[in-house]
This record gives C-alpha cells, sequence and structure tokens, in this order.
C-alpha cells in the first residue's frame, strides 16, 4: 500500500508568509516607481514652462520697437510695442508732406493700412498716445523700382523732428503687449489701442514668486530686461530661474 504524502500546517503557514512578504516587497517597489514618475513628471512640467516661457517672451522682447520696453513700478509686468516691419528712409519728410519713401524690408506691403510708423522714439508713451505722438498712421502704401512710398494723413509734426542713427523706421500695431506675474501663474496680455479691448492668456503655472528688472543701456550694451521666475512644484520643491534680455534702444 502507497504512503499519502502532503503538506503539513507549518509549510503551508511558511507558504503564506512567503508569498506575502514577497508581494508587500513588490508592491512598495511599484509604489516607490510610480511616485518617482511622477515626481520626474513634476519635475519636466516646470522645467517645460519655464523654458517655453523664457524662450516665448525672449523672443518678443527682441523684436520689440526701440524704447518701448517697460517695467511697472511693482516689477511684477513687462510691456513692449512689438514690430510688424522696418524699413531703411531715403530723406525726412518736410512739414505738412504725407509721403515718406523708404526701402521696405518687407514683401507684405497690402496690409499695412492702419499700422503706424516711427522714426526716433524715446518711450512708449509717444507710440500710443494722441498727445506728444512720435508715429504717423499709415493709409496705404506704394512700390516703385525698389522704392516704397508710404502714404500718411495725420499731421506729421513731431513724428520726424529729430533723425534716427541709421535711418530705421519700423511699423507697428497700435496694441501693448505685456507679461505680468499674478498669484502663481504668468499672463500675457495684448491690449489694442485705442479700443483699449485686451486679451489675456496664461502662460505659466506654480508661480511662487518672481519679477522683472530693467537695467538701463552703458556703453558696453544695449538696455536689458532681467527676468526672475521661481516655480514650485506639488512637492514644495522651489526652483529658480534668471534670464537677460538686450533689447534694442538706438532706432
Amino acid at each position: 500500500m502507497k504512503k499519502l504524502s502532503g503538506f503539513t500546517l507549518i509549510e503551508l503557514i511558511l507558504t503564506v508568509v512567503v508569498v506575502g512578504i514577497v508581494a508587500l516587497a513588490a508592491g512598495n517597489t511599484l509604489q516607490l516607481g510610480f511616485q518617482s514618475y511622477n515626481e520626474s513628471i513634476d519635475r519636466q512640467d516646470n522645467q517645460m514652462q519655464a523654458k517655453f516661457l523664457i524662450e516665448k517672451l525672449s523672443r518678443e522682447l527682441r523684436h520689440a520697437v526701440p524704447n518701448s520696453v517697460e517695467v511697472s513700478n511693482s516689477q511684477d509686468c513687462v510691456s513692449f510695442i512689438p514690430v510688424e516691419a522696418s524699413a531703411f528712409y531715403l530723406t525726412l519728410p518736410l512739414f505738412n508732406e504725407k509721403q515718406i519713401d523708404t526701402v521696405l524690408l518687407s514683401n507684405n506691403t497690402q496690409n499695412m493700412a492702419g499700422l503706424n510708423l516711427t522714426i526716433n522714439p524715446s518711450n512708449q508713451n509717444e507710440l500710443i498716445e494722441n498727445n506728444g505722438a512720435r508715429y504717423v498712421a499709415i493709409n496705404s502704401v506704394t512700390a516703385s523700382g525698389g522704392i516704397s512710398a508710404i502714404n500718411f494723413s495725420t499731421n506729421n509734426n513731431p513724428a520726424f523732428i529729430s533723425n534716427s542713427v541709421s535711418d530705421r523706421a519700423f511699423i507697428y500695431k497700435p496694441e501693448v503687449i505685456s507679461y505680468c506675474i499674478d498669484v502663481g501663474k504668468v499672463n500675457r496680455t495684448v491690449k489694442k489701442r485705442p479700443s483699449q479691448v485686451s486679451v489675456t492668456h496664461q502662460l505659466a503655472n506654480h508661480i511662487n514668486s518672481g519679477k522683472f528688472i530693467f537695467e538701463q543701456a552703458s556703453i558696453h550694451r544695449n538696455n536689458m530686461v532681467r527676468m526672475v521666475l521661481a516655480f514650485e512644484n506639488d512637492l514644495g520643491e522651489i526652483t529658480q530661474y534668471q534670464h537677460d534680455v538686450q533689447v534694442i534702444n538706438v532706432p
């Protein structure tokens, strides 16, 4: 007669205990893996937001109308007027002349009606306000033999009272773009003039603190805007980013 063999109660208990320990260790390993992955994604999200914000603001600041960049007294906003096109002018118009001959650095001459032209502005208000304006509103552009005659109907005094050292003219939309640090976020706002209609988009969140610093030009460089931003992730970690952008100050 064959002898039957099986598992004893102690063997079954030991097996259950071993399987439980292995399962617990595997569960903890998986939990740590998921936690590390989520933390990595959180940090990467802040890095991508910072990279996107710095790159976008830098590009726009570098293409702003000279001397149009301003930082608010509270240092939480930077504003500027972007350039749509530029040109080299041949001669400045005489008083009450309604045309300036240029070599336009753009082929898009059909959509310039309603834009503004400036020669040598010194601040942002001169580009958007009626009083003390240093710009003219473009009516049309006539091109012939490489020369583009820009026609306008507004009185050109004092728009052309001073020359540009490089004979440059800048064409822009009558609108102001601003980047502002709000509670936990950075917003980009476009304010159209003279309607004062504004459109705001959020570009970044998780902002712990930040500021914009404007430094005047020196003999070695142009004006400079310094952006300082601190991002805080869900883990409470704070990462600070600092970036300097040189902007044109000589038309």
